[in-house]
């Protein structure tokens, strides 16, 4: 089953993933090692909170980047023990920020630290 994702990032910074979720895949949050598993090595398409369309792709090596918009950026990521946090070289003027994940269907939810949307993902690729 194909499923869409926006990614846990300022609105310049989110990305929607488009992925297969396995048929035993529930409701809530989305733990870290499935993020891995995932996500890693694909591209996420999507939209921000803000409704700008966003590509997020997490390397194996740690490197991330990002394109939103008319804004693109590079830097890394790792996963933390929620989810998993991005660091930008130019976004947030390289500070990190860590995301949570959840899942309700076949979409994907991401959340910034103090909760707010950041985005949606219904496709991993």
């Amino acid at each position: 089953m194909k499923s869409y994702l926006l990614s846990p990032c300022l609105p310049l910074a989110c990305a929607l993933a488009v992925f297969d979720v396995p048929a035993s895949a529930q409701d809530g949050p989305v733990a870290p090692l499935e993020i891995k598993e995932n996500w890693v090595g694909k591209d996420l398409l999507g939209l921000t909170s803000a409704g700008a369309r966003v590509e997020l792709r997490l390397e194996p090596d740690g490197k991330a980047s990002v394109r939103a918009g008319t804004t693109s950026d590079t830097g890394t990521w790792r996963l933390s023990e929620a989810g998993y946090c991005t660091t930008w070289r130019t976004i947030r003027a390289g500070q990190e920020r860590c995301y949570t994940v959840t899942r309700s269907g076949s979409a994907f939810t991401v959340a910034n630290p103090d909760g707010s949307t950041s985005g949606s993902f219904t496709t991993i690729k």
